[in-house]
């Protein structure tokens, strides 16, 4: 999903308290797949604009091991505003980059 309608999708909810929260609801892990074991930081970058990073080390999948999504988004009065959105993953050895990076899991 892309930062225009993720924006959209949010544009009326003042229910989001943090960026945690933001990020999570942008993952949208299902929940018939019980609860997914993720790391999330957040690093505050200039006033109210926030770096969040979600990592979920347990993808589940046969080629892809981890992935990553790093968000930028802005707190303006009791909304969010997204600004940046990037994804990255690791493949399982033997199926492509073992580091984080962009390139499809073969």
């Amino acid at each position: 999903m892309d930062t225009e309608k993720f924006n959209a999708d949010i544009a009326q909810n003042t229910s989001i308290e943090s960026p945690e929260e933001l990020i999570t609801i942008y993952y949208n892990f299902p929940a018939s797949e019980g609860k997914p074991n993720l790391q999330i930081t957040k690093k505050e970058i200039d006033n109210k604009v926030f770096e969040i990073t979600l990592i979920n080390n347990d993808v589940g999948d046969d080629v892809q091991g981890a992935e990553k999504i790093i968000m930028i988004a802005k707190r303006i009065v009791n909304k969010w505003h997204v600004k940046k959105i990037s994804r990255n993953w690791k493949c399982h050895p033997g199926r492509g980059n073992t580091d984080w990076g962009t390139q499809s899991c073969n």
